[in-house]
């Protein structure tokens, strides 16, 4: 499903209809992460490689406050080549693709945030793969106000070594040793992949030969959360499934915190809700429980809930 778009250049925002279910915010939750297969045409792919090459002139849509054509120029050529924002076509077809704008319209509310700086990861093939890591400056927490985005403009299979994420991460600090594997975010051109800035990932392993480019950028909040993307008539909150043990209490607080229930979240522990498993005959107690515990995201005590 694609969505109707509503841009306003003067804040670079946009609004969208929203095109993920219940179930779909609710699996991000889980996993952190989700990806959207050859969804930007060809042509603008080419174009983007182009662009990065330095083949195409500038053409910013809007001159920001204190730059020239010369500071652009500067920009393009640095590992944070965040004058091609300023291009209408990837405006246009990239940042504001229409399944693009669904999902985050879907999981950032109206009125969405343009990215202002994108960072290029350029690789030369074959290479070993990256270590695990998070992310600078992430942080651990219900709150959804950001999302990072991974454009690739060239077709990026496995050989070519492309981000490799491991689900359910971004909840709290990870490790993982650097043979494990994870999830990897391959696709044709134009394929672009939507997570948590928290989550750990990685370039993977690249045994192809090859230039592989991969922009990088977030996208931004602006109004306060609310469950307003496409309800499910037979979703539950009870009974769905947020995850196992030290995932589902984190999972089922940001599925609240977007739902704008914020402030009805309270878990009992041990193997009440929102903890469940598909053996149990009955639901799971504790479902809005009015006393009890919010997640501990900062890990400050002997267990996972908050003081």
């Amino acid at each position: 499903m694609t969505s109707s778009l509503d841009y306003n250049s003067e804040t670079r925002a946009f609004d969208a209809t929203p095109t993920m279910t219940d179930s779909q915010v609710l699996e991000f939750c889980r996993d952190g992460h989700l990806l959207l297969k050859g969804i930007v045409p060809d042509e603008i792919n080419q174009r983007a490689l182009d662009w990065l090459d330095g083949k195409l002139p500038l053409n910013p849509v809007v001159m920001p406050p204190g730059m020239t054509l010369k500071d652009l120029e500067h920009i393009r050529a640095t590992h944070e080549p965040s004058a091609i924002l300023l291009e209408e076509w990837f405006i246009e077809h990239v940042l504001m693709n229409p399944q693009l704008a669904g999902v985050l319209r879907s999981l950032l509310g109206a009125n969405v945030g343009l990215p202002v700086i994108t960072s290029l990861h350029r690789a030369n093939c074959p290479l070993p793969a990256q270590g695990w890591h998070q992310d600078a400056d992430h942080v651990f927490g219900p709150e959804l106000n950001f999302l990072e985005v991974f454009y690739f403009p060239q077709d990026t299979p496995a050989g070519l070594g492309p981000t490799e994420v491991v689900s359910g991460t971004h909840i709290g600090p990870a490790q993982r040793n650097i043979e494990d594997q994870g999830v990897l975010l391959e696709g044709p051109a134009g394929t672009i992949g939507i997570h948590h800035q928290s989550i750990l990932h990685r370039r993977g392993v690249s045994t192809s030969t090859g230039v592989r480019h991969m922009l990088k950028y977030n996208y931004w909040r602006s109004a306060p959360p609310q469950r307003d993307w496409i309800t499910e008539d037979d979703f539950s909150f009870h009974t769905a499934y947020y995850g196992g043990h030290r995932q589902a209490i984190f999972a089922a607080h940001m599925f609240y915190w977007l739902c704008g229930k914020d402030d009805e979240y309270r878990v009992l522990g041990g193997q009440a809700w929102p903890w469940r498993t598909p053996q149990q005959v009955f639901p799971s107690y504790g479902f809005n429980a009015k006393d009890g515990y919010r997640p501990d995201w900062r890990r400050t005590g002997p267990d996972t809930f908050a003081p």
